[in-house]
């Protein structure tokens, strides 16, 4: 019988999965709003939002894959999509933003939101949940070499 899954791997699926969401409606938002943001030459335009939000929504359903396979490259692969995230999240904001919108809470929410996915990640808990293996997957005692 499989172990329980730890409440931080549950949360972990959670926010990859809003991850996922938010892919996916970036990208029906680009496609749906297309013409409206060609119009208005919206930077960085249309043909970014959509592969940024498809790749998203793609490295969250690989995510989810993972988490719930319970492989354990998914607990190296969600830190870097971390990082890549709120180097995305920054580049955009400090490209395309006005840079005295809500800065402090902005940067209060990345901190938090990346310091709970962090230690979650790193937790004992999800660690044994992630690289532990059952019984049946154990690498024969006596292989049988030639």
């Amino acid at each position: 019988m499989p172990p329980k899954r730890p409440f931080g791997v549950t949360l972990l699926q959670w926010l990859v999965l809003l991850l996922s969401a938010w892919g996916i409606i970036r990208f029906l938002a680009a496609i749906r709003w297309w013409a409206v943001l060609i119009e208005f030459g919206a930077w960085p335009g249309p043909f970014y939002l959509a592969i940024t939000g498809i790749a998203w929504a793609v490295v969250g359903v690989l995510l989810l894959w993972g988490f719930t396979r319970r492989k354990a490259w998914s607990q190296r692969a969600v830190l870097t999509a971390l990082t890549v995230w709120q180097i995305e999240i920054w580049m955009e904001r400090a490209a395309h933003q006005s840079p005295t919108q809500n800065l402090p809470f902005a940067v209060t929410v990345s901190l938090l939101l990346a310091g709970v996915i962090i230690v979650t990640t790193l937790h004992r808990s999800t660690r044994y949940y992630l690289t532990r293996s059952e019984e049946h997957e154990q690498p024969d005692k006596h292989p049988k070499t030639a």
